[in-house]
């Protein structure tokens, strides 16, 4: 008598060769896509507006699980369009034991709008190096008078 395989054991046997499938690839998306770093940083400038020649107040912190040693810079604009511009940096720090920080204030010279941003960068060790920027805050607008 001749035992060949049934519908069911066909099936049985796609189904199980797609289970597999399915694994390899699951197996393989989690091997190449890559593991994100958790950070956060904040960034305030105040007034919202101000008069010419007076200064705004511009304060943030961040870190990241990205660096080890770290530094927070400000970054300035004139209008909402252009070139940033650093205008004020904290010290290196080491991110696993404190946030990295930045507190200035910047007198703004022109009238119409100014914005802000906060830049994490990464360095190479405790005494800075080679600094590459990790995360940065959206912009902050101040207007001027």
């Amino acid at each position: 008598m001749n035992r060949g395989i049934g519908r069911s054991g066909i099936r049985r046997t796609g189904a199980r060769a797609a289970a597999v499938g399915a694994l390899g690839t699951a197996a393989v998306v989690l091997a190449v896509t890559p593991a994100f770093a958790k950070g956060s940083v904040d960034l305030t400038a105040s007034p919202g507006t101000v008069r010419v020649g007076h200064t705004v107040h511009v304060k943030g912190s961040g870190n990241s699980d990205a660096v080890w040693f770290a530094k927070f810079c400000a970054q300035e604009r004139t209008g909402t369009r252009g070139a940033w511009h650093t205008v004020a940096c904290g010290r290196v720090v080491d991110v696993t034991e404190r946030d990295a920080k930045v507190d200035a204030r910047i007198e703004v010279r022109h009238r119409g709008v100014v914005q802000f941003r906060g830049v994490l960068y990464g360095v190479d060790g405790p005494r800075g190096g080679h600094p590459y920027a990790d995360i940065t805050t959206p912009a902050r607008t101040v207007h001027v008078r």
